[in-house]
């Protein structure tokens, strides 16, 4: 049965508080396999809590794997006998029930509006046609007899994207230069292990990639911060600085969100050849560009094999499948092979023919268009709504690309207190704190300098995106 409010923590917030008591009672088999939850309707009415703080703790559940949704059903709790829990207690799902929360506690409210980064828009992924090449590559998978499949990626996958990134990205490359992984920071750790081993200092935007600069790091390389402008990494620091490395994202910045401009790309590409550097271009964001078409990549301008091309399919399909690519210079390819080759392929071989044949079926094209045409909408509506609610309250930072945004706000609350009162209206926004390397901490007013938010709109829907601006401008200017 259901906890009573004495074994719920009272501080915090009441939505996390009736997920863990829920995930308590089906992990000491008090809520067995198959029992139904109360409905969002009845659960609020029972416990005296809104319908969204029982949503919220629904969904954290149905993330979690503790309960499914069955559609004009319910929840219901999940099968936990694969996660080694005993099932042998037989329980009805009790219809009343003491409150679990203290409805009277201070707290942040159940988060209803995410503008969250790094997710893309789920619903309208292809299943049905992904669904085919994965029965196609599963069948495929059983007919091999090699148990590990190729080390350097699957020939089918590296020869499909020979083809896509010349036509999308102007890139010119043999599938030998192409390396399969499963992921940016597991592909470039092996290149610091092999290719960088007598590199020392990395030239990084600041603010930029926290992720990476980690991996610089965890190889006790020097990564030296280089400031940006409106043209993005500062050419006079990067010369300045001795790097032998520079790691880039210039077709989208981040999280600024700058556009490279081509006369900075060719600055950028003289200096890489002058001194013998080389360049990392990462070109996470590079499919998705407003208003223009996606310029070529940096590497599409590469004469002198300098630079490095990393690659993804999470913010075209889904975060979830863990492929990632890399592009090296001819002149680097045998020299990463020699290491390589010790490594089993990390990528899931059958994940690797499935994206294969999904890029040869045409799906992977037409899938880009349709998230660049839905993307290109929620991008117009969020510069749309806060032009019109936000109005000169604000500045609009980096909106030509991308899946993110950032504005600094005119305001005299500190950044800390803009993101605390935001979650107060249901509203999670982001700091860029993190991708400074020592801290960015941001100035307010008082210095001249505004605080600046992350604000990402891949996953949220339309009607939340108006609905959550709207939001933010009540916690940020409207009365307590």
């Amino acid at each position: 049965m259901f906890p009573t409010k004495k074994k719920m923590q009272q501080k915090k917030p009441m939505y996390q508080r009736l997920y863990e008591a829920i995930k308590t009672e089906i992990e000491n088999n008090r809520l067995v396999s198959g029992s139904k939850l109360l409905s969002i309707r009845q659960m609020a009415q029972e416990w005296q809590v809104s319908r969204n703080t029982v949503e919220a703790a629904y969904h954290q559940l149905l993330d979690e794997g503790y309960v499914k949704s069955k559609e004009k059903s319910g929840y219901y709790v999940e099968d936990l006998l694969a996660d080694g829990w005993a099932k042998d207690v037989t329980l009805e799902v009790v219809e009343h029930s003491e409150r679990l929360v203290d409805v009277s506690d201070d707290v942040v409210a159940p988060t209803r509006y995410d503008f969250v980064y790094g997710k893309v828009d789920g619903n309208v992924f292809p299943l049905k046609q992904w669904r085919a090449c994965m029965q196609e590559a599963m069948q495929f998978e059983l007919d091999r007899t090699d148990a590990y499949g190729e080390y350097q990626g699957e020939s089918p996958l590296r020869e499909a994207l020979v083809t896509y990134v010349y036509q999308a990205r102007g890139i010119r490359c043999g599938a030998e230069q192409i390396f399969i992984g499963s992921g940016t920071q597991q592909l470039l750790s092996l290149l610091c292990q092999t290719v960088f081993r007598d590199k020392s200092v990395v030239a990084m935007e600041d603010p930029g990639y926290d992720r990476v600069r980690h991996v610089f790091h965890s190889h006790e390389m020097s990564v030296q911060p280089i400031q940006l402008d409106e043209d993005g990494i500062r050419l006079d620091q990067l010369m300045a600085s001795k790097a032998d490395i520079a790691y880039v994202t210039p077709s989208h910045q981040y999280p600024y969100g700058m556009v490279m401009s081509i006369v900075r790309r060719l600055q950028l590409i003289a200096w890489a050849n002058e001194t013998g550097a080389y360049l990392i271009e990462d070109d996470y964001d590079g499919e998705f560009r407003y208003g223009t078409k996606p310029i070529p990549a940096l590497k599409a301008l590469d004469n002198n094999q300098q630079i490095i091309y990393f690659g993804t399919a999470s913010k075209v399909l889904l975060p979830s499948l863990r492929i990632s690519y890399m592009i090296l210079p001819q002149t680097l390819v045998t020299q990463y092979q020699e290491i390589w080759k010790k490594y089993l392929q990390t990528a899931p071989r059958v994940i690797q023919y499935a994206l294969a044949l999904f890029i040869q079926k045409g799906e992977w094209t037409r899938h880009i268009r349709r998230m660049r045409n839905l993307y290109a909408k929620k991008h117009r509506i969020l510069l749309q709504t806060l032009a019109k609610t936000m109005g000169e309250q604000i500045e609009i930072i980096g909106s030509e690309a991308g899946l993110h945004i950032l504005i600094r706000i005119h305001t005299t609350y500190t950044e800390d207190e803009l993101i605390h009162r935001a979650r107060k209206q249901g509203c999670q926004v982001y700091s860029i704190k993190q991708y400074y390397q020592h801290g960015g901490q941001r100035k307010n007013s008082e210095t001249s300098e505004y605080p600046v938010l992350l604000l990402g709109f891949g996953a949220i829907s339309i009607e939340e995106i108006t609905s959550g601006i709207e939001a933010l401008y009540k916690a940020w200017w409207g009365s307590e």
